[in-house]
Parts: C-alpha cells; structure tokens; sequence
C-alpha cells in the first residue's frame, strides 16, 4: 500500500499518552474565519504567525496558511522552496472562491519569502466521480501565478535535503506535518548508537519518498523501507543520493506492508524502531493477494503484527490521519488493542508552529513494548 497523504492533512495530538503537544490555535481568542476576505489580506498576518519558525531556517518546506485557522476555511498553502501549493477543498471553501486570483493575490505576499510560483491543487469533495482522472491543473508545469518550475527542486529539512515536486498530482513527494517526528527518529536513531555501540535497525512501512528512511540513515541507521510503489521507492533512492548516503547499505522493498510483515517474520527479520504511517484507504489486489486497507478497521491488526517484528525493547513510531482515529483516545485505544497490553508512551515533539491551530486531522503515537501486561 502506498502512502501518499492529502497535502492538507495537518498534526493534532490528543490526551493520553504523554506525545506531542498540542499549542494553542493560531487564531486569537475571539477571532474567527472571515470568508469575505481574501488570501492576500490573510497571509499576512499567518506569515507573523510562523516568523519564528521561517527565520529559523529549519526548513524550507512548511505550511504558511492553515485554512480557518488563519480565517479562511477549506484553504490552505504550502510554501515549498521556491514554489507554493494552493490546496482548496470543494464544498469547505468559499463558493465565489477564484483559485486564479487569489493564488496571484498570495504570489505577491509570499514573493519576499523567495517564493517565485504559485500551483493549484483541488481536492473534489467526491474523488470517486473523478473516475481515477485528475484535474488538468496539479500536473501542469505553468502554474496559476509566477513563473514555471522545473519538474523537481531540493528542500533543506533540518539536516537533510529531500525532493519536491509542485506538480506531479495530488502530492508532493513531502508530508510536512511529520517534519519533527523525523527529527524525533534522526535523534532516537542516534541516541541508539551511542548507547549500544551499533547502528539502529529501522522498518519503515507505507514508506513514500523515504523521508524517514532518510532521517533514520543520516543519524547512522541501517533502514528498510516498504511501499508498494516503486516509482516512490525510487524517489526515496534519489533521497538517499541527495544526503551522499549510499543506498546499497539500506533495502527497499516494493512489497505490500502486510506481506513484507509476513515475508521478515519467516526470515526472522527484527528491527528496533519501526515507523507506521498508512494512509487512510487503499484498495486491495486480488491478483497478487494483496488486500483492502481501511485504517479505521485494521489499524490494530497492524500495530500487533509490526510488534512481531521488534527487538527486545524496540519502539514503534505509529501516526495517522484518518478522522476517526484522531478523536480523544481512540489511536491509543487500537494500539493496546493490537499489542494486547498498555506500552509505554514515549514523548514526541510538540507540533510544529505551522500547524499548531489545525484539530482533528492527525495523531502519532510513540511506544516501546516492554511487557505484555493486561490492558
């Protein structure tokens, strides 16, 4: 199953477990959406909003405008070096919403950012009237405002450096809520080293373009990454190129999770951090055995049979963006369900400044299974 998230999807941690922390919304107390105004009025003030993260130089890859958080509901936009992502969802965003216009309107806010483009990703209410066909604009090099990109560019994330791409479909190669636990996993896989005297072995499933993968290996880890898409895995290849880490230390599996599970568990395969990060549907394939996924139904399947795999106080890093999941104890709820007992919760990053005002769309949980207690 690959894993490609809707760009839009965006960090909150819930109660429970001590993991990430939840800031508090970007928007004043007393403030609201202002759907009458416009993406160039609003920008500025979401850009103060993330100063501190911008001049830190972190990154070049975050979110500069977070839908009603910053006054605007079903818009937002990501800035990705020197491009930008104007993501509008149907039916959430205002009716008279002219994505043309107003992606010029953010060109001339974000320009001082060195931003030099503006592309446009539509995300349907319905994808399935789509009938598999995309909207002609998320795979057209001109972008609605600003000059054209070329078909790649290289973003600086903390200590690596990953591929983009603005307009290759839906996605950009980049989840950008997931920044810190990546940082989170470099400094485990570290830590690990130095306290053991020998490489982190890391399994990371649904793995997309590796950015984890990339993370665990800079800090010195031996990585395995899985997904059923080998267009992506190779992008996960050119990420690895990108940070001078030679790919031929590491595997890459074009497997479905499950049957890689499956496979390491006959070979006697264990890993000591393995990162869970799938999407929320995917569909199944009868030819090569390959089932459904529904996160709502089989995240705990998940979670008990990845445990299998894990060394002796090995940790697994699970995270989600399905809605439902995401509700008050419900992702720690199917994580003792699959494990059959309560782990014990590590503590994650507090959610990037970026994202700190979104609700309900995301959750991750870090874990180490020490014993297999009653839950």
């Amino acid at each position: 199953m690959a894993s490609p998230r809707d760009p839009s999807h965006s960090p909150r941690s819930r109660g429970g477990w001590r993991t990430q922390k939840v800031e508090r919304p970007l928007v004043p107390r007393g403030e609201g959406t202002d759907a009458g105004r416009t993406v160039r009025e609003l920008l500025p003030r979401a850009i103060g909003r993330r100063r501190a993260l911008i001049d830190s130089r972190v990154t070049e890859a975050f979110r500069v405008f977070s839908g009603d958080t910053d006054g605007l509901p079903g818009v937002f936009i990501d800035v990705l070096g020197p491009g930008a992502v104007l993501i509008v969802h149907e039916g959430v965003a205002p009716a008279a919403f002219d994505a043309e216009r107003e992606a010029k309107g953010a060109l001339g806010a974000l320009s001082a950012l060195g931003v030099r483009a503006v592309y446009h990703k539509p995300f349907t209410k319905d994808r399935s009237r789509m009938g598999g066909a995309l909207p002609a604009c998320v795979t057209d090099r001109t972008p609605c405002a600003g000059e054209a990109l070329p078909e790649f560019v290289l973003v600086r994330e903390h200590a690596w450096t990953l591929e983009v791409r603005h307009y290759d479909g839906l996605s950009t190669g980049l989840v950008l809520d997931q920044r810190e636990n990546r940082a989170w996993v470099a400094r485990w896989c570290a830590l690990f080293a130095e306290r053991r005297g020998t490489p982190a072995r890391v399994l990371n499933t649904f793995a997309y373009t590796c950015g984890f993968s990339v993370a665990a290996a800079a800090a010195g880890a031996i990585t395995t990454s899985v997904d059923v898409s080998g267009r992506y895995l190779d992008w996960g290849k050119r990420n690895f190129a990108y940070n001078a880490i030679d790919a031929a230390g590491h595997r890459f599996a074009r497997m479905d999770t499950f049957e890689f599970i499956a496979y390491a568990r006959r070979k006697g395969l264990v890993f000591d951090l393995i990162v869970l990060d799938p999407p929320s549907f995917a569909a199944g394939n009868k030819k090569k055995g390959v089932r459904a996924w529904s996160a709502v139904d089989d995240y705990a399947r998940l979670v008990g049979d990845a445990a299998g795999l894990l060394s002796p106080g090995g940790v697994i890093l699970a995270s989600t963006n399905t809605r439902e999941l995401c509700r008050p104890g419900r992702l720690e709820r199917e994580i003792v369900k699959g494990l059959g007992c309560v782990p014990r919760g590590l503590k994650l990053p507090d959610v990037p400044a970026d994202f700190a005002g979104e609700r309900e769309r995301f959750a991750a949980r870090a874990f180490a299974v020490t014993e297999r207690a009653t839950a």
